[in-house]
Formats: C-alpha cells, structure tokens, sequence
C-alpha cells in the first residue's frame, strides 16, 4: 500500500481521496471542515482539518513517509509553495499540482514538479474526438 497525502478537498480531492481509500493509505487535508463532512461515510483515510501551509501540519499528515502528494486547492500559490517544502525538505517521491492558470504551468514545471491543469487536459481530449 501506498501513504498518500491529498490537500484540498473540494470535489477533484475529495473524489480523488474517495477512490483511493479503499486501496491505499490516505489522507486529506482542507481548511473547511465542512469540505471534509462532505467525504463518503465509507472513506477510510485520515482527515485533518488544518492549513496546509503549516509544517506541522504536513508532519501530522505523516509528510516524511509520503509516497506521494497531491495539491488540489484553488489557490495555484498555495499549490507551489507547499509542492516546494514538500520536495525541498522532505523529498517527497512524488509531488502533483493542479494548476489553474495555464500561463503558471510552464513557470511550476520547472520546479520539478508534476503539474495538472485541468483546461490543458481537457483541450487534449477535445482535439482527440475530431
């Protein structure tokens, strides 16, 4: 099994945090406690209602034993700053973002960091149903 830490949990983390549970170790942090009431009651992960950008937060979460990380929030800086701590201090294996502004993805990939961003996949599954 793999230790999965997802941040955000607004319906791609949340949906995300679902599936994986029944297969992997998870946990899902969010700053609202209603986004976390939202999880399915069959949800076997860890929640943590905190701010990510708090270290201790991440250590909580068990971020040095992170096989892999996952920044869903809306916020695109948020997103980057914490992929950052997350590689940088704790060489976390795998570092994934989503990225909301297309302009920013090109700027976050340099960092070394898996960058998603939703119109891009989108706009490449579009083109392949011409």
């Amino acid at each position: 099994m793999k230790y999965i830490i997802i941040v955000g949990c607004s319906r791609t983390g949340r949906a995300l945090a679902e599936e994986l549970s029944g297969k992997e170790n998870v946990v899902i942090i969010d700053k609202s406690l209603k986004n976390l009431d939202f999880l399915r009651e069959d949800f076997n992960g860890k929640k943590i209602w905190a701010d990510a950008l708090d270290v201790a937060t991440l250590e909580k979460a068990g971020i040095k034993e992170a096989d892999a990380l996952f920044l869903l929030t809306g916020n695109d800086n948020l997103n980057l700053v914490v992929g950052k701590v997350a590689k940088r201090k704790y060489q976390t294996k795998k570092v994934v973002l989503q990225v909301n502004d297309a302009m920013k993805k090109k700027i976050f990939g340099e960092e070394g960091l898996t960058i998603i961003n939703k119109t891009y996949l989108l706009g490449e599954v579009l083109k392949k149903c011409i």
